[in-house]
């Protein structure tokens, strides 16, 4: 029995590397998809690669050569983030909800509309997103509103004089 349980333990041990192994690999495919599907430089990164002991993430250009991520941008940073965390959601299988504070706010015009037009839509069932009135302006809500992906907006106003901050129903304008 002793023999046997460790025979167990070692083929559940192989069991599980290899199936953390498909995992990733399937986790590679969506986060490159993810990324180049937002990425308005579709050029820039040809497959995102994960290490299979330490998780870091590389990047590879059509030609199989690493490109350094300290040549992103912020903006492509922060897609890169987004693309993993939506890469994890497509991976799981289970529908949760994403909630993203300032989604905008390091992101130019390009990067900017493929977020609102091409993530947001379609990230999950539920996607609440926490922004100023400068950082979510009239254009990209109208874009939202035509496209169907805004079910209810928020308004979130401080009084300094009572320190309360209220919920009222609606955004900025």
């Amino acid at each position: 029995i002793i023999t046997s349980a460790a025979k167990v333990q070692q083929t559940l041990k192989l069991f599980r590397e290899k199936l953390t192994l498909r995992k990733l690999n399937k986790l590679e495919v969506e986060v490159t998809e993810c990324f180049r599907y937002l990425l308005h430089k579709s050029d820039l990164v040809h497959r995102v690669a994960i290490d299979t002991h330490t998780f870091s993430l590389s990047l590879y250009d059509l030609q199989g050569k690493p490109v350094p991520k300290h040549r992103l941008s912020a903006g492509e940073k922060q897609l890169l983030a987004i693309a993993f965390l939506w890469g994890l959601a497509r991976v799981s299988g289970r529908r949760l909800p994403v909630a993203i504070d300032t989604p905008l706010g390091r992101l130019d015009s390009s990067h900017r509309s493929n977020l609102v037009e091409r993530y947001f839509p379609s990230a999950s069932h539920q996607v609440i997103l926490l922004s100023t009135d400068t950082e979510i302006g009239d254009k990209e809500v109208k874009i939202l509103r035509e496209n169907e992906a805004i079910a209810r907006e928020y308004l979130l106003k401080y009084d300094s004089s009572t320190r309360q901050t209220t919920v009222q129903p609606g955004y900025f304008w």
